[in-house]
């Protein structure tokens, strides 16, 4: 029975050391394993976060693809600079596809294990990428610059502006920057407003203005015209003459009247200190030239009983500008006595023709108030017509039509006049 005893004593206590052995083992590998689960979990949560600001730094970069002049360096800002906001120590990359118009943000982190380090050598390694894009985007055919006006787009009576095919824009921060008064119809693919909207009837916008819009930037205060030289002309006058004029400077203006024919050579035409106007029966065709309006007193009037056919060159400085007004704001008022309706922008133009129907191209009035007052359509019969002027007026009966069909002409579209208003969303 003693030895028995002794036996199964020494059996307990060679049993128990393996068991403690066992469990001196097996106590750090359960709580590393436990320390490896609690350092996923935390590396998910991580991940999931950079996801998310990977996702919303796609699509705020990708909305910057609309505005004028986004560049893809200050697209790729947006995105880091929104990252960084959330998450300010990890890897950011970024990719901008100006074709594609698309936006991709790559983020990396390395994360440093804490309870699971026992076991566990090295950082565990988080990715997260996220592509953003547009769709739907239309082009800009019309953009107010003036950012205070009421009324910087203003439309009044029976006048008509149509433009279903893109986005008409103003940039005035006023409750009345855009406006559609009495009988008048603004339509448009897009229309947006920095401000507020004015309105006397339901019809007078389709569809509703987006206010509160952003401001954009001038999309093409980067374009210069030419340098000029001295003069060529001096207030040369075309009076019940059919002519051919040559490209050059005008200096004095150039005025075309009682029921002259001109053709403009192609060629830029600089109206140097004075205006350039067409009256009484007059008619112009010019084929690829630009209207260059530089200096104090140098604005456009198109009378009413005139013909005026023109399109922009198609390359050189000012390809695609058919009209480029001089962006230094240099005072060019029209007098009171050629026109009432002149208002208070330092330089004011007017389109009064009843037979303006081709001006294809872009007229860019940075500083210019244009005012347009026919009774027949206008630029009706071009193939594209972008306005990117400071101020724009339509009264009594016109219709500003503003076309979209830019394959259907050589001339191309400046830059920076598109795509807005587009659906911005995650394609990945």
């Amino acid at each position: 029975m003693r030895r028995t005893l002794t036996s199964f004593l020494e059996l307990l206590r060679s049993e128990a050391g393996g068991v403690s052995t066992f469990y001196a083992i097996m106590i750090p590998i359960m709580f590393g394993a436990a320390g490896v689960g609690l350092d996923y979990s935390r590396a998910a949560s991580e991940r999931s976060k950079m996801q998310a600001v990977a996702d919303s730094a796609a699509i705020a970069a990708a909305r910057e693809l609309q505005m004028a002049k986004a560049d893809p360096e200050r697209i790729s800002a947006v995105a880091k600079n929104y990252v960084t906001a959330q998450i300010p120590d990890v890897t950011i990359g970024t990719k901008v596809d100006s074709q594609a118009l698309t936006v991709r943000v790559d983020l990396q982190k390395d994360v440093e294990p804490t309870i699971s380090k026992v076991i566990w050598q090295g950082k565990i390694h988080l990715t997260a990428s996220a592509t953003a894009g547009m769709s739907g985007g239309l082009p800009l055919c019309l953009i107010g610059l003036d950012t205070q006006a009421a009324g910087t787009i203003k439309l009044e009576q029976k006048a008509l502006l149509t433009a279903p095919a893109c986005v008409v824009y103003s940039n005035s921060k006023s409750p009345q920057g855009l406006k559609s008064m009495d009988d008048a119809v603004l339509k448009a693919g897009f229309i947006c407003s920095a401000g507020g909207k004015v309105q006397t009837r339901n019809t007078n916008y389709s569809p509703t203005p987006q206010t509160d819009c952003p401001v954009l930037a001038d999309p093409l205060d980067t374009r210069k015209p030419p340098a000029v030289a001295g003069c060529d002309n001096k207030s040369l006058v075309v009076d019940g003459a059919v002519a051919t004029l040559k490209p050059g400077v005008y200096c004095g203006g150039l005025i075309i009247t009682n029921g002259a024919q001109v053709t403009l050579a192609a060629g830029i035409y600089t109206i140097k200190d004075g205006p350039f106007l067409v009256s009484k029966n007059a008619s112009i065709n010019g084929a690829n030239v630009a209207i260059n309006l530089l200096g104090a007193g140098s604005h456009l009037v198109f009378q009413t009983a005139t013909t005026i056919n023109l399109t922009a060159p198609k390359d050189g400085p000012l390809a695609g500008i058919l009209i480029y007004d001089d962006p230094s704001g240099a005072p060019a008022p029209v007098h009171a006595k050629s026109y009432s309706k002149v208002g208070s922008a330092p330089r004011v133009h007017l389109i009064l023709s009843d037979n303006a129907r081709k001006l294809l191209g872009t007229i860019y009035m940075p500083q210019g108030r244009l005012i347009i007052d026919a009774t027949k359509p206008v630029a009706d019969q071009s193939a594209y017509t972008v306005l990117v002027v400071r101020q724009l007026d339509l009264y009594s009966g016109p219709n500003l039509v503003l076309n979209t069909n830019y394959s259907g002409s050589d001339i191309p579209v400046p830059r920076g006049v598109g795509p807005y208003g587009a659906k911005v969303q995650l394609t990945n």
